[in-house]
């Protein structure tokens, strides 16, 4: 399947975009794509996006460290201009997905889990003395995967605005319980715990006053729940907190000793190792085309995208077999090529069905709904928010750009931020997200909302339950509120027997289908990779 998969996903894209560009691209498109562009390139959103870069690379090197930012950006969000809200978020996670390699392929240590593939060979070639090399190849892959994402984001848009014509609301009340479901199906590999966190986000979504009743659910009295649970103080209660909690109970600074040792030849040979990725632009192109295809997988994300890159290359390239995971540059160029593709994927959902490709995509969605936009045909719509999405289109491309001759230049100095001891970094960390929490609203009501759903976030992460599900659930309880009672006035059950309902049911099946293989299929070789790293740690130990 890895073989054939880079094949099926261009043939498919093809014939999808041929037809949708012989439709729909007319002057209104190409008048949103200057509107887009003008709305960003402003003072403001250029100043925030400034702001953003250094957060990002720095934040990028610890567990963990992308939240903070996030939830104190949706804590303000209400109060900013979503022409730089958004796009510098969008920005933000592509800037911050490019510091992963460095301490992947100097330290040994994933910077995040979608990472991990690289240490395989990244981090031998550092042993060998080839920092700059890996990183050099790295980099360049990573920045061109990260421009494919970004222009097949582009792509599918004018496919996608021909196809949610054809939607109503009995459609879209589908898509967002079937979103709810898949993305709960799929998550960690717990069907059972996804489908039962997924209810639980629906009642507490449900809570609150509703306009379609026109009553009040589950208050027990509370003023506070009349408007319903806040989503700043639960993203920061259930993601935040818990990741603090486990970075300070790990505990384990890398030892001063060993990153001088991986930074001694860290700037050596960054152009050679350029060079040799622009070679193998083949690898390049089938990598980044898996990661946006498996990105736009609800609920897969990054991680499947990494592996299953990382696995194809070894199939496919000469000679992979004996050399992938002693130091080939092969091995890092391919899982770092689908790392960044997969930001243009995982949006793809996200903004037009309002369903989203991973966790941080979820925080996305809550973006969207606190500024007041709702994800469907409004986002390729010209008369509404189609700029705003062409403009992330031109953030991806533009973080790339600007971000990869940074990381390059100073990928030593930024790979010391993973040195710091955990203990000095959460208490930091727990204030700006607590404060950010309160002033949302200014209520010390949801100072308690953050310490009920640490303690539910610190128990799912224990026992592996996904958390992912509640947060999304939570978000579209009020969408597919409203729209299964419009269907239900409308078309009442007749509604189960049109077309395009049917056809929705079969494509959201066939992809949790796929996802779930693909999920197998991940898991199947980051567990070799593992046990293939303890005999290698074995071994060592021995002599």
């Amino acid at each position: 399947m890895v073989n054939r998969l880079p094949l099926l996903i261009g043939i498919v894209i093809a014939a999808l975009l041929a037809w949708g560009y012989s439709t729909t691209v007319d002057s209104a498109f190409f008048g949103a794509a200057l509107d887009g562009a003008n709305q960003l390139f402003q003072p403001g959103p250029m100043i925030a996006f400034v702001i953003m870069i250094p957060i990002a690379l720095v934040s990028g090197l610890m567990p963990g460290g992308g939240l903070p930012f996030l939830i104190v950006v949706l804590s303000f969000a209400t109060e900013l201009d979503p022409f730089i809200a958004l796009p510098v978020v969008i920005g933000y996670m592509a800037a911050n997905d490019l510091t992963e390699p460095i301490p992947s392929i100097l330290l040994g240590i994933p910077g995040a889990r979608s990472s991990q593939a690289t240490i395989l060979d990244g981090y031998p070639l550092a042993r060998q003395g080839y920092a700059g090399y890996a990183l050099g190849a790295s980099y360049t892959s990573s920045l061109i995967g990260g421009i494919i994402g970004g222009l097949a984001l582009l792509a599918v848009l004018p496919f996608a605005r021909e196809l949610l014509r054809l939607f109503g609301s009995p459609e879209f009340f589908l898509l967002s319980l079937l979103g709810i479901a898949a993305v709960g199906i799929v998550s960690a590999g717990a069907i059972v715990k996804g489908l039962l966190t997924a209810c639980l986000g629906l009642l507490i979504g449900l809570i609150g006053f509703t306009n379609v009743a026109s009553q009040t659910r589950a208050t027990f009295g509370v003023d506070y729940l009349y408007d319903g649970v806040n989503i700043v103080p639960v993203v920061v209660g259930l993601f935040a907190i818990p990741e603090i909690a486990d970075l300070v109970i790990s505990n384990t600074p890398v030892a001063k000793e060993r990153l001088s040792e991986m930074l001694k030849d860290a700037n050596r040979d960054v152009s050679r190792g350029m060079r040799e990725a622009l070679h193998h632009k083949w690898l390049i192109a089938r990598s980044s085309l898996i990661g946006v295809f498996i990105g736009a997988m609800p609920g897969l994300g990054p991680t499947p995208a990494h592996w299953l890159a990382y696995a194809q290359a070894r199939q496919t390239e000469q000679g992979a077999r004996e050399t992938f995971g002693t130091g080939d540059i092969r091995g890092v160029i391919a899982p770092e090529s689908s790392n960044n593709s997969t930001d243009g994927g995982v949006l793809m959902p996200t903004l037009l069905f309002a369903i989203p490709g991973s966790a941080p995509m979820a925080i996305i969605l809550g973006f969207l709904f606190i500024v007041g936009i709702q994800p469907g045909p409004q986002m390729v719509d010209p008369d509404a928010h189609l700029n705003l999405t062409l403009s992330f289109v031109y953030v991806i491309v533009l973080a790339n750009i600007l971000v990869v001759p940074i990381v390059l230049r100073f990928s030593p100095l930024l790979t010391k931020v993973a040195a710091v001891p955990p203990l000095w970094l959460a208490p930091i960390v727990i204030g700006v997200v607590t404060l950010s929490a309160f002033q949302a609203n200014l209520d010390i009501a949801d100072l308690t909302v953050v310490l009920v759903f640490s303690a539910l976030g610190m128990f799912m992460k224990a026992y592996a339950w996904p958390r992912p599900p509640i947060l999304i659930a939570i978000v579209l309880a009020e969408p597919l509120e409203k729209f299964m009672s419009i269907s239900i006035q409308a078309r009442g059950i007749s509604m189960v027997w049109q077309p395009a309902f049917i056809a929705i049911i079969i494509a959201v099946s066939i992809a949790v289908y796929f996802s779930l293989r693909v999920q197998r299929d991940a898991k199947r070789l980051q567990d070799q990779a593992a046990e293939a790293e303890a005999r290698l740690a074995k071994g060592q130990q021995a002599e």
